[in-house]
């Protein structure tokens, strides 16, 4: 977890450095950037299994067009992570991962903080491998979703925000349905 702060932080200040000159205002039209990493989570009912992880390492991808009155659209990309269960010689593992089209609105809370909320729909494929002994099969499946997320961020330059946000969508194979979410920390930048 670090290591994932100092190339945060480093990403961060590159980007900074690079778009000083051209940084807009909070409430001038611009586009922008997120990159984020994170823990997803699948809440799944482990009972009866021997080993059960339900929370695994993602990340996400964004970008986004602000109209300059606190509203954006934004799409992206999101791998929430693999998931993996065994029970003796049988293992199973899942990785779900969205595209998506969002809405989302940007509260300024002071000059430098502001909260984000975000609501729009996700493409969610989910991969799914099981193992059977020496016996190896693998399906995915992919629907349309809600998702939806909130984060706060905090203003390091003009145009260089660091944000703490939680995404959450559903994954959905073979008709059972679970849900999905993130907590990521990332840099958002405008350009």
């Amino acid at each position: 977890m670090k290591k994932i702060a100092i190339s945060l932080a480093a990403l961060a200040l590159a980007a900074s450095a690079q778009a000083q000159s051209n940084s807009p205002g909070s409430n001038a039209a611009h586009n922008y950037g997120l990159l984020s990493l994170g823990q997803g989570h699948l809440n799944v009912d482990c009972t009866g299994v021997q080993t059960c992880d339900r929370n695994a390492f993602g990340g996400k991808a964004m970008f986004g067009h602000a109209f300059g009155n606190g509203f954006a659209v934004e799409g992206g990309y999101t791998n929430f992570g693999k998931f993996r269960a065994s029970q003796g010689t049988v293992g199973l593992s899942g990785r779900p991962e969205a595209l998506s089209l969002s809405g989302a609105y940007t509260a300024n809370l002071s000059p430098d903080w502001g909260l984000v909320g975000r609501l729009g729909v996700a493409r969610v494929r989910t991969k799914v491998n099981a193992e059977v002994g020496a016996l190896t099969g693998s399906s995915s499946e992919s629907k349309t979703q809600p998702i939806a997320g909130l984060a706060v961020n905090y203003a390091l330059t003009p145009s260089t925000r660091v944000e703490l946000g939680v995404d959450a969508t559903r994954a959905q194979i073979q008709g059972e349905r679970q849900n999905v979410r993130m907590v990521s920390l990332g840099a958002r930048m405008a350009f």
